[in-house]
């Protein structure tokens, strides 16, 4: 009930099971609309969103961009609204799927009418991409291209998989490049996509292709997000080869554990060097010995590594400094808890670097020095150490 094996496997056109992120299964949300002068569309009024409406999905955009609410603005001297949201951003700025669904109409004439899409999402929402890239870069020429690789119709992509890139196409020549973003409801009705665009999950990396590491246990964990993104970037597999469907979030994160997790996020190679008299029978005695060999892994004892016992959280406080080499130059003391704990440093260097922030909102007064961790827990934990999300 280890990590041990990673599963990928794609996705047809169907969408019955999403991946990297929000699924289908979980009320997901976004879609984007073609500017109806780009597209002719015939689809309901526009309804403005609702203080109550939440769906889960990526920002369509890696990286910095501005916008503003202009949803309902009128166009072309009144004689139309626009339908979404403008988000400025330089010409080949990357762009993603806010959600798992198979790409429906494009634009992709080469020189020609190019380049908007629109993708249908596994819920039945959809979204539309336009204003992507048309010019080779560098140049204003028309005659570039704005997709990622293998994005055609009826290909189904993941959600945070790369689909192309910010551009100035259609009638956005004259007024800069920026992407045009639109969401659809089930049965064409067009919402303002300004709320959920503000509480978008943001990636600083687009998803693998292909990547399908949705696990079945997690759908109600608050870190959700953060496991399929961990499982993404393949620094976890799941607890249960070699099936691996599962990541059981609420499990005790062991000491053997938080090794694997950190040697394939570091991508540590194998050493020949036995660090610890303990570890001999754990599937996790390579790691570990990598992770010593590296600095990281320090022992329960002088001698014992103890793979089984559970990972508190002032040990995860003292792995992720030595990993990543946190620093606190003022000697901050930020928690009022951890006086009594030999990683009270490596507690405070943590805590500077933003990878904590407490265990006890709103206050976050105290750390919890002793309290063990989940595997739910540690999935959030890596994903800040590692940058993986820019929320």
């Amino acid at each position: 009930m280890t990590e041990t094996a990673f599963k990928i496997s794609g996705r047809g056109a169907d969408g019955s099971k999403m991946g990297g992120g929000p699924r289908s299964r979980r009320a997901l949300v976004a879609f984007l609309v073609v500017a109806s002068s780009l597209v002719a569309v015939s689809f309901a009024a526009p309804a403005p969103a609702r203080a109550d409406d939440t769906y889960e999905m990526y920002f369509p955009i890696i990286g910095d961009t501005h916008y503003t609410d202009t949803f309902g603005a009128e166009r072309d001297g009144g004689t139309r609204e626009h339908h979404g949201v403008d988000m400025i951003a330089p010409k080949m700025t990357p762009v993603i799927a806010v959600a798992s669904g198979t790409v429906g109409w494009m634009h992709d004439e080469q020189g020609g009418d190019c380049c908007s899409m629109a993708l249908r999402h596994d819920d039945g929402w959809e979204s539309w991409y336009i204003h992507l890239n048309n010019d080779t870069p560098g140049t204003d020429d028309g005659q570039g291209w704005g997709f990622a690789p293998g994005i055609t119709q009826g290909v189904h992509v993941q959600a945070g998989q790369l689909i192309g890139y910010v551009g100035d196409s259609g009638n956005a020549e004259e007024v800069g490049s920026h992407l045009h973003f639109e969401l659809h409801q089930p049965g064409g009705v067009v919402v303002n996509p300004t709320p959920y665009v503000d509480a978008a999950i943001k990636l600083s990396a687009p998803v693998a292709a292909g990547y399908d590491g949705t696990f079945w246990d997690d759908e109600t964990s608050v870190h959700r997000f953060d496991i399929d993104l961990i499982a993404a970037a393949g620094v976890t597999y799941g607890c249960n080869p070699p099936i691996n469907d599962q990541f059981c979030p609420e499990r005790q994160l062991t000491r053997g554990q938080i090794t694997a997790f950190l040697r394939r996020a570091l991508d540590l190679p194998d050493v020949q060097d036995d660090a610890f008299d303990d570890d001999g029978w754990s599937e996790f005695e390579g790691d570990i010995n990598a992770l010593a060999a590296a600095g990281i892994a320090f022992g329960c004892t002088e001698q014992q590594y103890c793979p089984n016992d559970p990972l508190r959280r002032e040990e995860m406080a003292e792995f992720l400094v030595r990993a990543f080499g946190y620093t606190n130059p003022d000697e901050t003391d930020f928690f009022i808890d951890d006086d009594a704990s030999p990683f009270e440093v490596s507690i405070n260097k943590l805590k500077n670097h933003g990878i904590t922030i407490g265990c006890n909102p709103p206050d976050n007064t105290a750390f919890c020095p002793e309290r063990t961790l989940t595997r739910a827990e540690m999935a959030s934990f890596l994903v800040r150490a590692l940058g993986l999300s820019s929320d």
